[in-house]
């Protein structure tokens, strides 16, 4: 039933939602699992293949993704991980990232934070 108004329509169609999810709850959860494996598991192929643009490290747990392209920036593993956006965290770190591993991802920015730290004190000893 089309409602004109969407406040009504939203509140509706939360009521049915609600109703379904009681009577289906065993579907749901084991829908939800399937779903979430199949996710979890395109994040692993994909990190899987990438390796460290600094050494060549290649393993699955030590890569990390370094945003060269701040603007925007949203944290790759928490897309792909924790709210199951495997395709937006792929596309944000093939468009904005690259693939560092943990020492080498550490040293990068330990070396930016050196250089900001020294950009500062140049700028407080000219005034």
């Amino acid at each position: 039933m089309p409602y004109k108004n969407p406040q009504v329509k939203k509140t509706t169609q939360k009521g049915y939602s609600k109703a379904y999810y009681q009577r289906n709850i065993a579907l749901v959860k084991k829908r939800n699992a399937v779903r979430k494996a199949k996710q979890r598991q395109l994040w692993i192929k994909f990190k899987s293949q990438q390796s460290c643009k600094h050494c060549g490290a290649k393993h699955i747990a030590i890569i990390d993704f370094h945003h060269v392209i701040r603007e925007n920036k949203r944290s790759v593993n928490l897309l792909a991980m924790k709210q199951n956006k495997v395709g937006e965290a792929i596309k944000e770190a093939t468009e904005k990232c690259i693939p560092l591993c943990s020492n080498c991802h550490r040293i990068l920015h330990w070396k930016e934070h050196k250089k900001l730290a020294r950009a500062r004190q140049r700028k407080r000893l000219k005034k």
